[in-house]
């Protein structure tokens, strides 16, 4: 089997590496192009390293128009040596959704996995996946009911994180907090310095004394060089590490609310972007109402959410506060995250996506 892969961020990279391991203990399978150190790690030839397209907002997307450019042209031509059995697409719309159209076009099977949050701001784009896309691959369930209706062939596979995750840790009162500040350099600019100003508030009031700030590999170590020089603070390489002995935590948006609430942590949730970004977010995003996949994926708040001027020191400390003792907040907490777990399936996602995967390929060389 043969495959072309775009994965163009952190988090599609660990989920399609995780993916492409288990469809190689199936079939005999060779892949290359858009990827990063997971997918490298399990084998595939990346040929186009993601730490130099991973950007996220509207004005940052704009200013990077020639690389991507460049890029989109690149795996066209990739593509067309190739002579993929599929063309595996992993989250990342912006740059994936017009790569499916021109695919597609020219006669080649797409797969697409982790489905884009059209649900959220793109029902404009679900024409476009409906005539590109061969099959969605989602991690949540609620997702296939929404292509469905929009007559989308779609099959759930779950969550890799509940595998990754098997059981919540033992979060204690009264120990250490924990910083996830996100995995793209734009994000990690943005939130790190209020969260470090944030704790620079709890250590003077005697609330908090260590935190620990999870480091990205994807994000260049000069941004972390304040949290280096701070007193109390610890960077460690992962969000689990970060996340061992904590009693609460401060996270960016998106998939490390879902770990840290399948580690069991209270927290909160932060994002802020550029202020063009949220204002083209805001008029684009219908029927959600909130930010953090957590909160979207369970239903409910089970996370304060700090959003764009309300990312201050000062809120932070206020919203984290009440998780780090014994409160009725930390309690509800506490409880509320269970409903994540459930909201994300069963074990052996990857598994399934691989065999998904396989099947819909042999399919239709059958």
């Amino acid at each position: 089997m043969n495959l072309v892969i775009s994965a163009g961020d952190p988090s599609g990279d660990i989920r399609a590496g995780e993916l492409y391991r288990k469809l190689s203990t199936i079939v005999p399978v060779k892949a290359s192009g858009l990827g990063g150190g997971k997918l490298s790690d399990a084998g595939v030839n990346v040929l186009f390293d993601l730490e130099d397209y991973s950007v996220m907002g509207f004005a940052e997307v704009i200013s990077s128009l020639n690389r991507f450019r460049d890029l989109k042209n690149a795996m066209k031509s990739l593509i067309i040596s190739e002579k993929p059995d599929a063309v595996l697409l992993v989250d990342y719309p912006g740059f994936n959704i017009p790569l499916a159209q021109w695919a597609k076009k020219k006669g080649f099977k797409v797969i697409y996995y982790i489905s884009p949050q059209l649900w959220a701001w793109g029902r404009r784009r679900v024409r476009k996946i409906r005539n590109s896309v061969d099959l969605m691959i989602t991690l949540f369930e609620f997702e296939v009911e929404f292509y469905n209706h929009h007559g989308i062939r779609a099959v759930c596979a779950g969550h890799p994180l509940v595998d990754a995750i098997p059981e919540p840790a033992d979060s204690k009162p009264e120990g250490n907090l924990a910083f996830l500040p996100g995995s793209r350099k734009q994000e990690v600019a943005s939130l790190l310095d209020p969260m470090l100003d944030a704790y620079s508030i709890l250590r003077s009031n005697g609330i908090i004394r260590n935190v620990s700030v999870a480091m990205a590999e994807s994000v260049p170590s000069r941004l972390y060089d304040r949290a280096f020089n701070t007193e109390g603070v610890t960077l460690v390489n992962s969000i689990s590490a970060s996340l061992q002995n904590a009693s609460a935590a401060i996270v960016c948006s998106g998939t490390a609310t879902l770990e840290t609430a399948l580690w069991g942590i209270p927290f909160i949730i932060t994002y802020r972007t550029s202020r063009l970004t949220y204002f083209v977010a805001k008029l684009l995003v219908r029927g959600v109402d909130r930010i953090g996949m957590a909160n979207i994926v369970s239903g409910k708040d089970v996370a304060p959410e700090l959003i764009q001027n309300n990312v201050t020191p000062e809120r932070i400390a206020e919203q984290i506060v009440p998780l780090l003792s014994e409160s009725f907040a930390r309690e509800r907490s506490l409880s509320d995250l269970e409903s994540v777990r459930e909201a994300l399936g069963e074990h052996g996602a990857a598994e399934r996506a691989a065999s998904i995967l396989y099947n819909e390929i042999e399919h239709e060389n059958t």
